[in-house]
């Protein structure tokens, strides 16, 4: 009779071995962050940006970015004010989109506004300087009584898209542009479309031919339709073309006008500004070894100098979004610091960026007032009281004692403590198994079962940023 796989014998050092290999195959993954399937992380870049419903006193920034990232406008120069989200500017808390429509309002007419994008983790400029907008004059003359443009469209799929959003233009005239409701409708008021220079507003008629662009985060329709006979406009799928001048069918691919809707005019070449993130003025830190990020040009080295008792000088490579991160290989004294970063913009030009940071240790507090040289202040260490010897503990007889045997039990009266000592039964030491065990076969076995369990959690965890 052949003996079953579990009484199988192999080598202790074997068996050690698989486990050992077991608990450091899955401890590399988890700490290096391996990504076995080769994604790349989405991209926060902001893409199609296009600037619309220009008035005297608002504008509306809309672009796309393949990631779901929060996007913002910092907006002014002097003192910048952030701008949310439509969606995000009646509760206030910004929140995470593929398609992004942030509007400002109560602005002066007639006034150059700059603004930069921060989309994610990393504040965007048009080619290195601030992107410009003006706002319109002043229109006395009251709106027409065009009724708006209305719609529905759905998704590839035939359902509503979770996020969308129209645009729609005439020939001289400015682009509209609005999120798709949560219905699945869409509204723009063409009574409020203004010429191309924003100095009147557009005489719309029912034979106006209107331009219409839907873009949800993965497909694009492009539409033509005409004022007075196409509104409400006919359902639009996304990812097919309409001309409804001519048939409520989709057409070819392509064949609408695109080029109605251009990106932003002046130069949509997006330049991460060199910036540290992390630390923010005079932040403190409890880690003795921070993480620190900031942005530079996509792709460019960042030399970094940390001023402590021991300097530290490296540089680190921004990814394509601009972005960097650095963790020193060792603590940072206790204290204040200065971190210093030195990048070239698109032009080569150096900047460097300072920034001052204090580390605290456990047991010490840094006086705020002092220099970045200052040491830390050490509390007064709190007394340690002296421990009374403890009892002796009564040393058991050398002969002997089978395991079955009760320990004897001594106590004594110390110092209104009571010690009870147990002494240790001393037992001849059984021989060692022979080599080769099915005891050693649950360790070899263990062994394989933590490398693969390690593996899928590692590839579960791992899943939530692929």
């Amino acid at each position: 009779m052949k003996h079953p796989f579990w009484n199988i014998k192999i080598p202790s050092i074997f068996a050690i071995f698989l486990l050992v290999v077991g608990v450091g195959v899955t401890t590399y993954l988890v700490q290096t962050e391996t990504n076995l399937f080769g994604h790349a992380a989405p991209s926060e870049t902001p893409q199609n940006i296009r600037i619309t419903n220009i008035t005297d006193t608002s504008f509306t920034v809309t672009y796309q970015t393949d990631a779901s990232v929060i996007g913002t406008l910092s907006l002014g120069k002097d003192n910048p004010q952030t701008v949310l989200d439509e969606r995000d500017q009646e509760g206030g808390v910004p929140k995470q989109y593929n398609i992004h429509s942030i509007s400002a309002h109560d602005l002066k007419p007639e006034t150059a506004y700059e603004f930069s994008i921060l989309s994610g983790t990393t504040t965007f400029l048009n080619n290195g300087t601030t992107f410009t907008v003006t706002t319109g004059p002043k229109i006395d003359a009251p709106p027409s009584s065009q009724i708006p443009l209305a719609g529905r469209l759905v998704g590839a799929d035939g359902q509503k898209p979770d996020e969308a959003i129209i645009y729609v233009t005439a020939h001289n005239g400015q682009t509209l542009s609005t999120l798709l409701k949560s219905s699945g409708l869409y509204i723009l008021p063409l009574n409020l479309m203004r010429s191309n220079d924003l100095k009147s507003l557009y005489p719309i008629n029912p034979n106006t031919t209107l331009q219409i662009l839907a873009i949800d985060p993965t497909s694009t329709s492009h539409v033509t339709a005409i004022a007075g006979a196409s509104n409400p406009v006919p359902l639009i799928n996304l990812s097919q073309d309409y001309d409804f001048t001519i048939s409520i069918s989709p057409i070819a691919s392509g064949s609408a006008q695109e080029s109605a809707f251009p990106d932003f005019p002046i130069d949509n070449s997006l330049v991460a500004t060199p910036k540290i993130i992390t630390p923010q003025s005079d932040q403190s830190f409890s880690d003795q070894q921070p993480q620190f990020k900031g942005t530079a040009q996509p792709n460019g080295t960042v030399s970094i100098e940390i001023h402590s008792d021991d300097a530290i000088k490296t540089q680190v490579t921004a990814n394509g979004a601009g972005s960097w991160i650095y963790r020193p290989d060792k603590p940072l004294s206790p204290g204040q610091h200065t971190i210093s970063i030195t990048t070239a913009d698109q032009f080569g030009i150096l900047h460097t960026i300072k920034q001052s940071f204090t580390v605290y240790a456990a047991g010490t507090e840094v006086d705020q007032t002092a220099t970045p040289s200052a040491k830390p202040t050490t509390r007064p260490a709190t007394p340690t009281p002296t421990k009374k010897p403890n009892a002796p503990t009564p040393t058991p007889t050398q002969k002997p004692v089978a395991p079955t045997a009760t320990p004897t039990i001594v106590q004594q009266t110390k110092g209104g403590l009571t010690i009870t000592a147990t002494p240790t039964p001393s037992v001849r030491p059984s021989p060692l198994p022979p080599t080769g065990s099915n005891t050693v076969v649950i360790a070899g076995a263990t062994g394989i079962v933590t490398t693969v369990v390690g593996i899928i959690l590692f590839l579960l965890t791992r899943g939530a940023t692929l």
